[in-house]
């Protein structure tokens, strides 16, 4: 049995059930007024009238578990067409895209594969801001010498 069989089965118990409990609304209503007019015995009418009231409890139950598992089965279907319509513009897409010759990673390949003295830039490449550094690095190294020790001291 498929999904629309199962969903079309519980549609319809879930019919049988509301008109089961609307069955059983008018039974307690006509008991209610035969009690209020007084041609029946009002005892019996009252146990016939809490007898109904608790079937037609146990109806409404029943009947919202069944459209809980309608909205279930309903909300599965629903996935499942979407899931397809999904799969179907996936496969489009893919095939609209061409399929790469190289790898991502292939531009990367020849700096790896150069020996390691000429993967840094030469002197001559670099940026100006890196000799500032040096020299700053330099300054920094003398700072505990004294200024006789190095020959521009009275440069400063």
């Amino acid at each position: 049995m498929d999904k629309q069989d199962e969903l079309e089965r519980l549609r319809e118990r879930a019919l049988s059930l509301n008109q089961a409990i609307q069955d059983l609304d008018h039974d307690i209503e006509r008991a209610v007024h035969a009690a209020a007019s007084g041609s029946t015995d009002t005892g019996r009418a009252i146990a016939m009238v809490r007898d109904r009231h608790n079937d037609q409890l146990g109806l409404m139950f029943e009947l919202g578990k069944v459209e809980a598992q309608i909205a279930d089965l309903e909300n599965r279907v629903r996935e499942q067409d979407e899931r397809g319509e999904e799969q179907r513009a996936a496969q489009e897409w893919q095939a609209e895209i061409p399929v790469a010759q190289e790898d991502h990673l292939d531009w990367l390949r020849p700096v790896l594969d150069a020996p390691e003295q000429l993967v840094g830039p030469s002197r001559e490449e670099r940026h100006p801001h890196h000799e500032g550094e040096e020299r700053m690095l330099r300054d920094m190294q003398r700072e505990d010498l004294e200024p006789d020790d190095y020959l521009d001291w009275w440069r400063k």
